[in-house]
């Protein structure tokens, strides 16, 4: 898919596919709906940049500083300034919500990782064989 650059798209253009972006995923009403539509729309890049992201956001809520992250994720700065703007840039209540909601969501992984069959549905799509590697090594 072509790369898209935001500022040649017009405000409303813009605000309808991201509102019907969100429509598609506010439908989903389980976890393997939610995990084969993210799976099947992205790229294996697309989506390794996303998990990136939320690893970033844990890492600095475990208290990490910039040049930490950059070494264990070998990210750039400029990632983890937007991450961070992003976990802390807006009012305190949806900070406190977006924080809570990262640590609950690590928390489901760690205790589901267990008793999750993760290689038939990573199986399902060959651009995503390399996670399966990963949960079986």
């Amino acid at each position: 898919m072509a790369k898209i650059k935001p500022h040649q798209i017009e405000p409303k253009q813009k605000y309808i596919a991201i509102d019907n972006l969100f429509e598609v995923i506010s439908a989903l009403k389980t976890k393997k709906e939610i995990v084969d539509f993210f799976l099947g729309l992205f790229s294996s890049s697309e989506s390794l940049m996303l998990a990136r992201r939320i690893q970033i956001a844990k890492l600095l809520l475990n208290g990490e500083n910039y040049e930490n992250i950059r070494k264990k994720l070998g990210v750039g700065n400029s990632t983890i300034q937007k991450t961070d703007l992003w976990l802390h840039g807006g009012d305190e209540k949806s900070t406190i919500w977006l924080s809570a909601t990262i640590k609950r969501a690590d928390k489901n992984v760690v205790t589901k990782s267990n008793n999750y069959n993760h290689e038939s549905l990573l199986n399902k799509y060959p651009y995503h064989r390399f996670i399966n590697k990963i949960f079986n090594d």
